[in-house]
């Protein structure tokens, strides 16, 4: 029998539409002479319908027959590029476009797009990293009469969350308000993941109290939130409320409590939860083990971290940045630089920020210059010069190596990556390297960018004018800080300047001052006066009053150790 091709594409595309693949191949197989509206029509139904190979197998085919393709064709090639997710495939299908002209003229062969179709385009440019052209896309495909529905949101707050930008998640919020989609649980568990990446606690606590329906997702996301604000007691909270509310534990719950147990740094409970995990049969469940080595070190208990991560059969860049960062953490600096080397020598994935972070710490705590510009150069090739956390640290190791020249050239390369941390880091450099004019140049500039001085920025600053015999400066900037910026001043800013006036022979007028503060304040007052008493001549026996005085109120000076040429010498 004679098959009408105008019926047969009809019933083809229905066949498609309504998921029946078989039923269409026996009809695709059955059209004699196959022209470029049925092969299109199956190149877009399988890639549809998540046969994303056999999608661009008909296109090869379709190709080899001499046929040429259109915009339509190009609509199913791009959507099965997408789920699978290949880039390089995707620039290939571009490239045809471009030669077959049908760039141009691609979106206006979409004006009554299929919805799952645009959902596969939109997906697969944020699977790409095309965030951008992602949410774009969305935009026209709005702009075409396209209702959204759940999976579209879910996508595009994917794309909206990776662009970072506040004024368009919330018009994605409202949008899925409009829609009703909000009634959706995954739909408002990513709202909620949205505004928790944003680290808007409060939207995300009003988001969270008004969904009718959570699941285990809506549950753990919240307590996760309180984890990252290391909210140890609000994360717990939810966790009961969660087990209340008969919700069964899973994995990321018990991550969750992991790291609400770090935070506390409760041995006895962390070997219990690592106890439950054990019985649970999950100690093979990768995440969970790098957690507990990470709580283990929090808490202090390096030998139960090394025991952990020694039982782990695959190691992931993950594990071995836990174990690294738990030596750190705990001051043993050369261990996490041997754990770094036997890293290098065992993985062959490349480092991350995290873990290159943890390293030129521990680079910097035992002044080794050589290693910290070989980890410069491991960053540099890496493609990490765009990652703040790594160049402030850069700057800050330099700094303890004694480099502030280096240092410098690293702030300054940072240009509009630079933040408050970066200008106190290289503020302390310079002043610890005793170069406390220079550092008080770089507060004033700091300042007059715009910045705003904080805690940090001024402990950095008060050190650096003690310590370079800058007195006026130091108490003129300390005013400044407690009335024009209102910071509350610490024990330790108390302490600044306190030495500040010590070191400038002021030792009455640093006497009653920390004679005022040392009952809120603490030890560390008295001995920056001590000190104070040591460094002018004649003033021994002050100094021995002072001693005598903080060691009846159980005040004890901790002993100064050089490492210097690896000798260890007590200067206590």
């Amino acid at each position: 029998p004679c098959i009408d091709p105008y019926n047969s594409s009809k019933l083809l595309s229905n066949y498609f539409k309504s998921g029946k693949i078989k039923e269409a191949e026996n009809l695709f197989d059955e059209i004699p002479e196959k022209n470029v509206v049925s092969w299109s029509i199956v190149i877009h139904g399988y890639s549809i319908n998540g046969f994303h190979e056999k999608s661009m197998k008909a296109f090869s085919h379709m190709m080899l027959s001499g046929l040429l393709p259109n915009s339509f064709t190009m609509v199913g090639v791009l959507v099965a590029a997408a789920g699978l997710q290949n880039l390089e495939l995707a620039r290939s299908i571009h490239g045809l476009m471009v030669k077959f002209g049908l760039e141009s003229d691609l979106f206006e062969g979409l004006k009554n797009p299929y919805l799952v179709s645009c959902n596969a385009i939109v997906a697969g440019f944020i699977n790409n990293k095309l965030f951008q052209q992602a949410v774009l896309l969305f935009n026209f495909f709005r702009g075409s009469g396209l209702v959204p529905n759940a999976v579209t949101m879910l996508t595009v707050i994917r794309g909206c969350v990776a662009l970072g930008s506040r004024a368009l998640c919330e018009l994605i919020h409202g949008l899925t308000i409009k829609l009703g989609l909000i009634l959706d649980v995954s739909v408002n568990n990513s709202v909620l993941d949205m505004y928790s990446c944003l680290m808007d606690l409060d939207a995300a606590i009003q988001i969270f109290r008004e969904m009718e329906c959570k699941d285990v997702i809506s549950w753990t996301r919240m307590m996760g939130l309180f984890v990252d604000f290391e909210y140890a007691g609000d994360a717990l909270k939810i966790f009961r409320e969660m087990r209340k509310s008969r919700i069964i534990c899973d994995t990321v719950a018990l991550l969750n409590l992991i790291s609400v147990n770090a935070i506390l740094g409760d041995l006895k409970r962390g070997k219990q939860l690592h106890a439950q995990v054990v019985l649970g049969g999950l100690q093979s469940e990768l995440r969970l083990s790098n957690s507990i080595i990470a709580m283990y070190s929090k808490c202090g208990d390096l030998d139960s971290s090394r025991s952990v991560f020694n039982q782990i059969t695959e190691k992931s860049l993950v594990s071995w940045t836990a174990i690294i960062s738990g030596y750190v953490q705990n001051g043993c600096a050369r261990e996490a630089l041997n754990q770094f080397i036997k890293m290098r020598q065992e993985k062959t994935d490349s480092v991350d920020s995290i873990t290159l972070v943890s390293i030129l710490t521990a680079s910097g705590e035992l002044a080794a210059l050589e290693i910290c510009l070989q980890l410069h150069g491991i960053a540099f090739e890496a493609g990490f010069p765009r990652y703040r956390s790594v160049q402030n640290c850069l700057i800050s190791s330099y700094s303890k190596c004694g480099n502030v020249d280096l240092a410098y050239i690293v702030f300054e390369e940072m240009g509009f990556l630079r933040d408050v941390v970066s200008w106190n880091t290289i503020i302390y450099g310079y002043g610890v390297n005793g170069h406390g004019e220079t550092a008080l140049a770089l507060y004033h500039k700091m300042t007059e960018t715009g910045e705003v001085p904080d805690s940090s920025t001024y402990l950095s600053i008060l050190n650096a004018c003690g310590h370079a015999g800058l007195t006026n400066d130091g108490l003129v900037i300390f005013n400044q800080m407690i009335e024009e910026n209102k910071v509350k001043p610490s024990q330790e800013h108390y302490g600044c300047v306190v030495d500040l006036l010590a070191r400038a022979g002021c030792l009455s007028d640093a006497s009653g001052l920390a004679g005022k503060l040392l009952e809120g304040m603490g030890p560390n007052i008295w001995r920056a006066l001590l000190s104070g008493c040591v460094l002018h001549v004649g003033r021994f026996q002050d100094a021995e009053a002072l001693r005598s005085g903080s060691q009846k109120k159980g005040i004890i000076k901790i002993p100064g150790i050089s490492f210097l040429n690896s000798t260890s010498r007590d200067f206590g």
